[in-house]
C-alpha cells in the first residue's frame, strides 16, 4: 500500500478538489446531463419496439395439402394444423407485422421471442465490448462509434428483405446501443458531484421512460413494421451533435495520466460555471499522481473484477442486475399481454415509471441505496406473487401490476447509481458493462418465460416474484455509499 504524506490527497479530498475546481453542480454539468441523457430515448425505442412488431393477431389456414375446395376442412382462427401449407392473417389494429411478414405463427412462432433475444444478446456482447473500450480507449470516442452505428443500423432495419437478415441487423442494433447505454451514464456520473449523484442518476433514466412511453405512438401512426421501424430511425440523427458538443471525461483522462488535456477541460468547465481556474494545473497533477501511483497492475482489465477487492461486489451486484432485467422487461410484457389496448398499457405501463424514478431520488437520498433497492425488491415481488393467486379482474390486475412495474422502476434506476458508486474509476465502464451484460441475460429469458402464461398461467408470476425476492437478499453483502466518494483505484475500494 502507498504511503501518503500530508499533502498528498486523500480519498476524501479528492472527489471534493474535482468538485471545487469545476463545482458540484452547475451550467457545464447541465449542459452534459442534458444531451448525454437524450441517447436514452433511443434505448427505449429500441428494446420497446418489440411490444408492436410482434403483438398477437388472429390468423388462419387458406391452403391445406392434398385438399380441394369440397374437401377441406373447417378452419377454426388461431389453430395450427399439421397439413396446413398457408396461413392468412387479421393483424387489427395493424396494417402488416413482422408476424404477418414472415409467417411466424405454430412451429415459428418461437421466431417472434428469438428476434428480441437476439437483440438483447446484441445488447450483452456490447456490454463487454464497449465496457472495456470505454476503459481502455476513453469515454468519448466510444461513444461517438456506437453513435454512429446506432443510426446507420436503425436505418438499415426496415429494408431488410427477409427475417434473417432482420434479426442479424438487430443483433449489431443492439450492440451499438448498448454502447450509448452504458457510456453515457458513466460520463454523467463522472461529471457531477457526489451532492447530486441521486437525483441526477435517477433523473438520467427519464429520456429511457419518455422512449418507452412514445413507442406506442410510433406504432399508433405507422402500422406497418417497416414504416414504424423507419419513423423510429430518424430521430436519432439528432444524436450527431456529439461530434461537436461531447468531451472527454476529465476523472477518466486524469486516471491514465492525461493531465494536460483534463487541465484544458476542467479549465473550460470552470469558466463556464464562473469559478476561479488558479492552480488547477497543480492540483490535477497531484490527483492523477495519486491515482496512477495506486494502480499497481497498470491498466485494469475485466479480472480484476474477480480479484479480492472486488469478487463479494461483482457477484452480488451481477445476480442483482440479472433479475433487474429478468424483471423489469419480463413483467412490462407480461402485464401488455392481458390488456385488450396494447397502445395504452404499454404507455400505461411507461408513465408510471416517471413518478417512480422521482420518487426514488427522495428513497436513496433518505433511506440509501441499500436499503431501498432491497426494500422494493420485495414489494415488487409481493405484487406480482399477488397477480397468481387474486381474482383476474382488470381494476385488480391494473392496479397490482402498476405498482409491480413502479417497484421495479425504482430498483432500476436505484441500481444504475448504487453500481457506479461500488466500483473505481480505473474499472467503473467495465462494471457497468459487466453488470449490464447479465441484466440482458435475464431480459434474454423474460419473452420466454412471460410467453408461458399461454400454458401455465400461474408459473409467469412465480418466477417473477420469488426471483425479486431472493435478488434482495444480494444487499446484505454490499456496503452503503451514500455520501462517499467515487473511488477511483483498486487501493481505494482495498481499504
Amino acid at each position: 500500500m502507498v504511503q501518503r504524506t500530508a499533502t498528498q490527497v486523500t480519498a476524501p479530498d479528492k472527489e471534493d478538489s474535482i468538485a471545487n475546481l469545476i463545482g458540484q453542480f452547475g451550467r457545464w454539468q447541465f449542459l452534459v446531463f442534458a444531451t448525454v441523457s437524450l441517447v436514452k430515448l433511443s434505448s427505449g425505442w429500441v428494446q420497446m419496439a418489440i411490444l408492436f412488431l410482434t403483438p398477437k393477431l388472429t390468423f388462419w389456414c387458406v391452403e391445406f395439402r392434398n385438399s380441394t375446395a369440397n374437401s377441406a376442412p373447417v378452419v377454426e382462427n388461431s389453430t395450427c394444423y399439421a397439413d396446413c401449407l398457408k396461413y392468412d392473417y387479421d393483424a387489427s389494429p395493424f396494417d402488416n407485422t413482422i408476424v404477418s411478414e414472415w409467417d411466424l405463427v405454430c412451429e415459428r412462432s418461437w421466431l417472434a421471442s428469438f428476434t428480441q433475444m437476439v437483440l438483447q444478446l446484441g445488447i450483452l456482447l456490447g456490454s463487454i465490448v464497449f465496457g472495456f473500450l470505454s476503459d481502455r480507449y476513453g469515454r468519448k470516442i466510444t461513444f461517438l462509434v456506437s453513435i454512429t452505428f446506432l443510426v446507420l443500423l436503425g436505418f438499415a432495419i426496415p429494408f431488410a428483405p427477409n427475417y434473417a437478415t432482420f434479426t442479424v441487423i438487430r443483433f449489431f442494433w443492439g450492440v451499438a446501443t448498448s454502447g450509448t447505454m452504458v457510456v453515457s451514464f458513466v460520463i454523467v456520473m463522472e461529471t457531477i458531484g457526489s451532492n447530486y449523484r441521486e437525483m441526477l442518476g435517477c433523473l438520467f433514466q427519464i429520456p429511457f421512460i419518455i422512449g418507452h412511453m412514445t413507442v406506442p405512438l410510433f406504432a399508433y401512426y405507422f402500422r406497418s413494421w417497416d414504416s414504424y421501424s423507419l419513423a423510429m430511425a430518424v430521430p436519432p440523427l439528432i444524436y450527431l451533435m456529439y461530434f461537436f458538443s461531447l468531451t472527454e471525461s476529465p476523472r477518466w483522462l486524469l486516471s491514465v495520466g492525461r493531465v494536460d488535456e483534463a487541465a484544458k477541460i476542467v479549465k473550460k468547465a470552470a469558466e463556464f460555471n464562473g469559478l476561479p481556474t488558479t492552480k488547477i494545473d497543480e492540483t490535477l497533477k497531484q490527483l492523477s499522481d495519486d491515482i496512477r501511483s495506486k494502480s499497481q497492475e497498470g491498466r485494469a482489465n475485466y479480472t480484476d473484477l474477480l480479484g479480492p477487492a472486488l469478487l463479494v461486489k461483482t457477484v452480488c451486484c451481477c445476480v442483482m442486475w440479472t433479475i433487474v432485467g429478468l424483471t423489469f422487461y419480463g413483467f412490462n410484457q407480461y402485464i401488455s399481454q392481458t390488456s385488450p389496448d396494447p397502445f395504452v398499457t404499454v404507455a400505461a405501463a411507461g408513465a408510471i415509471q416517471i413518478p417512480s424514478n422521482i420518487i426514488s431520488i427522495w428513497l436513496i437520498k433518505r433511506f440509501g441505496r441499500k436499503l431501498t433497492i432491497a426494500i422494493t425488491f420485495i414489494l415488487g415481488g409481493i405484487c406480482v406473487l399477488l397477480l397468481g393467486v387474486v381474482p383476474k379482474t382488470y381494476a385488480i390486475t391494473l392496479t397490482l401490476g402498476t405498482l409491480g412495474v413502479s417497484c421495479t422502476a425504482i430498483v432500476a434506476a436505484s441500481i444504475y447509481i448504487y453500481t457506479s458508486e461500488l466500483f473505481p474509476t480505473v474499472v467503473r465502464n467495465m462494471s457497468m458493462g459487466a453488470c449490464s451484460m447479465c441484466m440482458r441475460i435475464g431480459s434474454m429469458i423474460a419473452p420466454f418465460i412471460s410467453n408461458l402464461a399461454l400454458t401455465v398461467p400461474w408459473l409467469p408470476t412465480v418466477v417473477f416474484g420469488f426471483a425479486a425476492i431472493a435478488a434482495s437478499v444480494m444487499c446484505l453483502f454490499l456496503p452503503e455509499t451514500k455520501g462517499t466518494t467515487l473511488p477511483d483505484s483498486l487501493e481505494d475500494v482495498s481499504k
